[in-house]
C-alpha cells in the first residue's frame, strides 16, 4: 500500500510531464519577491496570451523533465521556481508578457526556458520579446512572396494599357 503523499507526487509528475509534451515551449521564472496580487495579474496576462503558470516542488519538476528527456536543467531549478507552459503556437506573445511584467515588477526574474528542445537564457528571451508577433511575421512573409508577383502583374497591366492608349490615339487621328 502506497502512501498518499507519494501518490500525489506521482500524479504531479505525470501532469507536469503531460504539460511538457503538449507545450510549444516553457520558461522558468523566480517569483520569490512578487506579491500575491501581482502573481495573479501575471497569471491572467499569461492566460490571455495562451500560456499557464505552474508551481510545484523543484524536485518534481526535475523528475518530470528528466523523464521527458530534458537534461542539464538544474541551473533553472534553484530557489522558488514557477514554470510557464506556452500552449499557444505564438511563443513570442508569452515572452513579451513575461519580459514586460519583469520590467514592472523587479521581484520577478526570468531564469530561462526551453523552446523546440533548445535551452535558452534570459537574454535570449528579452531578444525574443522584441520580435513582432506571429501574425505580423506571417504578413511580412506573405508580402515578401507576393511582391514579385504583384510587380509582374503591374508590368503586364502597363503593357496592355499602353497598347490601348496607342489604339485610342490612332482612332482619334483618323476621326479628325
Amino acid at each position: 500500500m502506497q502512501k498518499i503523499g507519494l501518490l500525489v507526487r506521482e500524479r504531479i509528475v505525470k501532469k507536469v510531464k503531460g504539460k511538457v509534451e503538449e507545450a510549444q515551449g516553457f520558461f522558468f521564472i523566480d517569483f520569490n519577491k512578487v506579491g500575491a496580487f501581482a502573481v495573479n495579474t501575471l497569471r491572467n496576462d499569461l492566460k490571455d496570451s495562451g500560456a499557464r503558470v505552474f508551481v510545484t516542488k523543484n524536485s518534481l519538476f526535475k523528475r518530470a523533465l528528466q523523464e521527458s528527456g530534458y537534461q542539464d536543467i538544474e541551473s533553472f531549478l534553484e530557489a522558488e521556481t514557477g514554470v510557464v507552459f506556452v500552449e499557444d503556437k505564438d511563443v513570442v506573445k508569452a515572452c513579451k508578457v513575461l519580459v514586460n511584467f519583469a520590467k514592472e515588477n523587479e521581484g520577478l526574474k526570468i531564469k530561462g526556458g526551453i523552446i523546440s528542445n533548445k535551452k535558452i537564457g534570459p537574454k535570449d528571451l528579452t531578444v525574443m520579446a522584441k520580435l513582432p508577433s506571429r501574425e505580423v511575421l506571417l504578413g511580412m512573409a506573405v508580402s515578401g512572396l507576393a511582391a514579385p508577383l504583384i510587380g509582374f502583374a503591374n508590368s503586364l497591366n502597363q503593357i496592355i494599357l499602353k497598347f490601348l492608349w496607342v489604339v485610342e490615339e490612332i482612332k482619334n487621328k483618323k476621326v479628325k
